[in-house]
């Protein structure tokens, strides 16, 4: 494949998009496709240029003007692709595309609707996705978008790590942003109502607009905007309580590194996970429903949290590892029909 492949967003925090760009590049590089990542303003987000300058990641910052856009879009060769995330990027990048004569391919990870500008934002950015090839993280994401194509995420995935479940204590996680969408305080009741349960942890990552709801409580712990490495380490359990998903990344990553996953029942998670096979699918997002589930895992044998640690890591190496979604960009980004 010749083309060269920019990675298009507008970014100002680590978060699921953030994570999929970092695994979209991996993926292409083992390739052998040329690809970096263009910021179209320098949000000052400097965790994730951290994470980049480690990996050796290229990345590069526009002015955050139209007219810089214009001008970077305009001096690519005709065999360079434009693959835009997230709703700002999507339709800026869209229609300079257009008037630039550039082929766009854009994913779509968002779930949520939002509201107010946000909601405005993402109907603006619905409305243009004629402009472009669409990719789509979820069925549901997908069935709102014209022409999109299911494109699940993916993750690198490394050999099962060696772990203990026979340990009394079981380490919770929260990994995401603090958000009302990710129901952080679906996390902070949960932990609220289980302190005198000395067989469970709580642990915090990640940052946003409910940090400053986080309760002080003996058994939360709190450790902020925390590299996707150092993270998994500390828990041997993820709960994704959120009212609104697509595809989270966090519930590949803490399955590769052979954690146990409870979520409740959103985007396209019903499909990844057979409660009580390969992890516990809640009826609902809600305080009861979790605790439940915590309380039916802490009551399982070592042997069987295993058992569904290894399911859980066999179904992502099957259909999470990359070896489908690279055909499917592949197709995409070599279209001749620029739309």
């Amino acid at each position: 494949m010749n083309n060269q492949i920019i990675l298009f967003v507008d970014s100002s925090m680590i978060g699921g998009i953030e994570t999929h760009i970092i695994e979209l590049y991996k993926l292409l590089h083992k390739n052998q496709v040329s690809c970096s990542i263009l910021f179209y303003k320098n949000h000052g987000n400097n965790e994730f240029y951290e994470l980049l300058d480690k990996q050796s990641i290229p990345y590069d910052f526009l002015q955050g003007t139209l007219i810089s856009l214009i001008k970077r879009f305009r001096s690519y060769d005709r065999n360079t692709v434009i693959h835009t995330h997230g709703y700002k990027a999507g339709i800026l990048g869209r229609l300079v595309c257009k008037i630039t004569n550039k082929h766009c391919v854009s994913t779509y990870h968002a779930g949520e609707a939002g509201t107010g500008k946000m909601w405005l934002y993402n109907k603006f950015d619905l409305w243009l996705s004629w402009l472009s090839t669409n990719f789509a993280v979820s069925e549901k994401i997908s069935k709102t978008i014209k022409n999109a194509q299911l494109l699940e995420n993916f993750i690198a995935i490394a050999e099962p790590p060696s772990t203990d479940f026979a340990q009394p204590l079981l380490r919770v996680g929260f990994v995401g942003r603090l958000s009302y969408e990710k129901g952080p305080d679906i996390f902070y009741e949960l932990a609220e109502s289980m302190q005198t349960n000395k067989q469970v942890q709580f642990h915090l990552f990640g940052d946003g607009p409910m940090r400053d709801r986080i309760p002080q409580l003996d058994n939360l712990h709190y450790h902020g905007l925390t590299p996707r490495d150092d993270i998994w380490q500390h828990l041997d359990a993820l709960l994704i309580c959120s009212r609104e998903e697509g595809l989270p990344m966090t519930l590949l990553e803490s399955m590769a590194h052979y954690k146990i996953v409870i979520s409740s029942p959103v985007g396209a998670i019903p499909s990844i996970i057979n409660n009580e096979i390969n992890g516990f699918l809640m009826k609902s997002a809600n305080t009861l429903e979790c605790q439940q589930s915590i309380e039916a895992l802490l009551a399982l044998p070592a042997i069987q949290k295993s058992e569904m640690a290894h399911s859980a890591y066999t179904m992502l190496e099957e259909r999470f590892s990359g070896r489908k979604q690279f055909n499917l960009l592949q197709s995409a980004y070599t279209a001749k029909t620029l739309l």
